[in-house]
């Protein structure tokens, strides 16, 4: 199809299309080159349009949840662990002589179980050694607290710095500064 004049119906709704597509992630001089026209043209297009514009806002947003969605959904297999299949085949003078079959067991992701709990769930863990406290003066302050003895790190069984907020009470002595 030759597109190389615009049309008020058709190319907007295009042009969404190739914005949106995710998979592809088109350039401007890509989708330019579907149209049959020069990059120029089309930034022309997006200025003289406001269907274009629109479509333009469309597409990319479709782009960005298009990317949030699958995010998501490889976070949830490295926060829960999956299977795989690994097929090996042997080849004798270009023939198969046998096949083999292995499933196994991709363990859950520690970091991503961090990441997870640290964004999900900010009031209950934390990754920031930064605190704020309220005090009977009803005033805030914040404090950064460096652990001298890791006592707190010992019973959590952490070593990085990432633990429950409960389980960072301990009898160790900390340095507080301002």
């Amino acid at each position: 199809m030759n597109n190389t004049k615009y049309d008020p119906i058709l190319t907007p709704i295009q042009y969404e299309e190739y914005l949106a597509d995710a998979r592809e992630q088109y350039s401007t001089e890509e989708i330019a080159g579907l149209f049959h026209i020069h990059f120029e043209t089309l930034y022309k297009w997006i200025s003289k349009y406001p269907a274009m514009r629109e479509a333009q806002e469309r597409g990319r947003e479709r782009r960005r949840l298009a990317f949030v969605k699958e995010a998501k959904r490889g976070l949830f297999k490295q926060l829960c662990g999956y299977d795989v299949e690994e097929t090996r085949t042997v080849l004798v003078d270009g023939n198969i002589k046998e096949q083999h079959i292995t499933r196994r067991h991709i363990p859950a992701n520690v970091a991503a179980a961090i990441f997870v709990l640290c964004n999900m769930s900010p009031e209950e863990w934390t990754r920031s050694n930064t605190r704020t406290l309220d005090f009977e003066d009803n005033n805030r302050r914040a404090f950064t607290v460096k652990v001298i003895d890791n006592t707190a790190d010992k019973v959590a069984g952490t070593t990085k710095g990432t633990r429950k907020k409960e389980d960072t009470e301990s009898d160790g002595t900390a340095e507080i500064t301002s």
